[in-house]
């Protein structure tokens, strides 16, 4: 009989972007194999994984996704998480998170549910060709790249186009294609991690509001832009501030649940 595996979890919801937490202290060369785990036999219907471990920036929480990717709603959870867990009701966290070279400023009201964080600023736009489908803005960001798609219909065809595409010119630990309605403010995201193999149709992504908000924002000189970037799973709010036509500024907010602490066994 095959034993089993226990793991400590908490399970987090912005805009219903599911990520599982893992508490436990796991080695890293273990995350794929017990990402995948939690992902194929839980109900959970997670989108990601991520392990909580020790700050090593100067952070006050660090948190480790399963591909080493970085992701923004993942960010701003698990400064959710800590502020929860240390009864800071209103104030300012400091979170770690990988992709990101520096600790990230996370804004928390446990009373209104609402996490609000200051994100990486992106390198840059470039352009990607992707065959029978035409050229498109690439928005690099460290630790995951991500393809504007203006009025492409969201399909698993043409998004592995666009896989073929990127990995032929990028390497990096995640990319996605954010599907844009340009009308509506909706985007349809899917995500693949390389390292664990997986692509989703998220429910909703920081990172991809990110990138969608830099993208809208690529003309303004001065000042501020505000969107609410609308999801399968609900909205993000997003906010670009520019001086001289340079990026100061991005945050990405919205409301996050969060269980209680979970033991499962798989």
């Amino acid at each position: 009989m095959t034993e089993k595996n226990k793991y400590n979890i908490v399970i987090a919801d912005p805009a219903k972007n599911i990520t599982v937490f893992v508490l436990d202290d796991i080695d890293k060369k273990l995350y794929k194999s017990v990402a995948k785990d939690i992902l194929e036999n839980t109900d959970y219907e997670a989108e990601q994984v991520g392990f909580i471990k020790e700050p090593i920036m100067g952070g006050d929480i660090r948190l480790e996704m399963m591909g080493g990717e970085f992701c923004g709603n993942a960010s701003r959870s698990i400064g959710m998480f800590f502020a929860q867990e240390n009864n800071i009701k209103n104030g300012i966290v400091s979170v770690e998170i990988t992709g990101s070279n520096k600790p990230l400023k996370t804004k928390v009201d446990l009373e209104k549910e609402t996490a609000e964080i200051e994100m990486p600023i992106p390198k840059g736009i470039e352009n990607i060709c992707v065959e029978d489908l035409g050229n498109f803005p690439i928005v690099i960001i460290e630790g995951i790249n991500h393809i504007i798609a203006e009025n492409i219909d969201a399909t698993e065809e043409n998004f592995e186009k666009f896989k073929k595409a990127v990995y032929e010119n990028y390497d990096v630990e995640a990319f996605g294609v954010m599907f844009f309605d340009v009308d509506k403010k909706y985007i349809t995201p899917v995500v693949y991690v390389k390292d664990t193999d997986t692509t989703f149709f998220e429910s909703s992504c920081g990172s991809g509001t990110l990138a969608t908000i830099f993208y809208l924002g690529k003309d303004l000189k001065d000042g501020d832009l505000k969107y609410s970037i609308s999801q399968p799973g609900g909205t993000i709010d997003a906010e670009i501030n520019k001086e001289n036509g340079q990026t100061k500024k991005i945050t990405i907010g919205g409301v996050v649940k969060l269980s209680s602490k979970i033991e499962i066994e798989l």
